[in-house]
Parts: C-alpha cells; structure tokens; sequence
C-alpha cells in the first residue's frame, strides 16, 4: 500500500537569500515590515542587512520562512499574520536572542533609604 498523500516543503532547495528576495519582491519591504516588526525591514533594509540579523535571530528567521511557506501554499496576508499569531501563541520557549539572568530582584543591594520605584521629586527637602 502506497501513501499517496504528500506533504510538500517549500523550504527544500531554497536558500535564504532566495527566499527573503522572492518575499521583497511580492511584499515589498513595507509588506515585510507589518508582517514582521524588525528594525532591518524598517530602517535603511537591504537584502545583506537583513540576511545577516535573521542568520543571527532565530525566532525571526522562523518567522520569515513561515511567511515564505504560507504565501507559496496561497495564503492570503490576512492568513498569513493569522498564521504568525498562532505560531507565536503556541510557541512556549523564550526569545533566544534576549539574555537571560538567573540573578532575581533580591540579589541587587539596596539603599537604606530605598523608595521601591516611586518618583523622586528634586524640589523635596529631606529632614
């Protein structure tokens, strides 16, 4: 018995510079920009600056190619950010391009005379 169901991968044989050329030249980047909110789709984007950030960010890099996937499958942009929405809801791994700390809030000296975050007014007069 034959599967003859077959699952297609957009991704085969394409390389990232082809994928993100294609995407620009659909989308255009202020396309890529609302889709994606980062900086080298907005300000001053090229093709080499953004292939080097999404080489370097992971979770960005997954986010353009499941834009990729999605438009080659006939995805409409409606359904492309609805399929971004839901990758990001069910995704349960942290950022990993954001440093995490093991240090907690208890760690940090303090001062004796601490105001935990309140506005400090220069006009006041300590007595």
């Amino acid at each position: 018995m034959t599967d003859t169901t077959k699952t297609v991968d957009y991704l085969h044989g394409v390389t990232l510079e082809q994928l993100l050329t294609q995407l620009v030249d659909h989308f255009d980047w202020t396309g890529m920009a609302d889709l994606v909110r980062i900086n080298c789709f907005r300000a001053n984007p090229s093709i080499r600056s953004s292939l080097t950030f999404l080489r370097r960010t992971p979770w960005a890099r997954a986010q353009v190619e499941l834009i990729y996937c999605q438009w080659r499958a006939g995805a409409e942009v409606a359904g492309i950010r609805q399929a971004l929405k839901h990758a990001a809801q069910s995704s349960s791994s942290p950022r990993s391009d954001k440093p995490h700390s093991d240090k907690t809030h208890s760690d940090k000296p303090r001062s004796a005379h601490s105001n935990h975050g309140a506005a400090i007014d220069p006009w006041h007069k300590s007595r």
